[in-house]
């Protein structure tokens, strides 16, 4: 009996291992990776995050792709993590465990913003606190801090305003959130209208033209523009006083048809332009190097 026994088991024991063997690759083989999401999965995530939250489809789509261009595994240089790019501590406030994953991820910043937006009023302050931190947009709002050149670039490309656009003036009430039927609503047409290259249509500038430029205002009115960078002068003497503008207008799908007309200080040089850059935001202005 005891030999029987023994037998039974041996064979017992040598199905389970091969039933193993078939199970687990063999040693140095690698299992393939799962595939990553593509396109359409990621804007089915954005549409259905869009639509719990209360969001315009193109308005997250626009905020997504600039955060991470749909890459859900990217960190940034200063440690945002994921599609969504949330810092890690923001990631744990909002209780966010993994943002690498893109469906969670983007759940998370849908619901981010429409707090912000209960936050501060309007969908172009809620992209702001986004991109430059709730804390920042406060000060700024209050008159005690700047706005960072990045954080007006992006309020700009996301919405399609300025930041100054969305602020309320002297107390008023707060800009509201403008329609969306002049863009595209799907989130992969959204998407294709992104990916089209932005289109120069005029230089212009009287007396001043430049390969690189200190860029320092904009809008869709060319005259606003102008009229801004006039402010600047004014402000900043000391670096812009004699300096005269260089106006370069480009029309980007994204944004629709409108022309956006952004002003720059010329220069001949990257780094001439940087140093410019330097010295205004020195003195509390925002500023970014751009090539004509």
């Amino acid at each position: 009996m005891r030999t029987i026994a023994r037998c039974v088991l041996a064979a017992w024991l040598s199905m389970t291992s091969a039933a193993q063997a078939e199970e687990s690759p063999p040693d140095g083989v690698e299992t393939a990776a799962p595939a990553p999401p593509s396109r359409a999965d990621i804007c089915a995530y954005i549409e259905q995050a869009a639509g719990d939250h209360g969001l315009p489809v193109s308005f997250l789509t626009r905020l997504i792709w600039r955060e991470s261009s749909f890459r859900p595994w990217v960190v940034s240089p200063k440690g945002a993590q994921g599609i969504a790019q949330f810092m890690p501590a923001t990631a744990a406030e909002r209780g966010l465990a993994d943002p690498f994953d893109p469906e969670p991820a983007i759940a998370a910043a849908a619901s981010f913003l429409t707090d912000l937006r209960e936050l501060f009023g309007n969908l172009g302050l809620a992209a702001a606190a986004y991109n430059g931190g709730p804390n920042r947009i406060s000060g700024w709002l209050a008159g005690t801090d700047v706005l960072p050149a990045e954080t007006h670039q992006f309020v700009r490309i996301i919405t399609g305003r300025m930041a100054t656009d969305w602020r309320a003036p002297d107390g008023g009430p707060v800009p509201a959130d403008p329609p969306e039927s002049a863009r595209p609503t799907r989130c992969l047409d959204v998407v294709a209208s992104i990916a089209r290259p932005s289109r120069t249509i005029m230089t212009a500038g009287p007396d001043a033209t430049a390969p690189w430029g200190a860029q320092v205002a904009g809008h869709f009115s060319r005259d606003r523009a102008l009229s801004i960078y006039s402010n600047l002068q004014q402000r900043y003497d000391a670096v812009l006083a004699d300096r005269a503008p260089m106006v370069v207008g480009t029309r980007n799908r994204s944004r629709g048809a409108a022309v956006f007309f952004d002003v720059r200080v010329p220069a001949e040089t990257k780094q001439e332009a940087a140093d410019l850059c330097a010295l205004l935001r020195a003195r509390g202005a925002a500023c970014i190097v751009r090539k004509s």
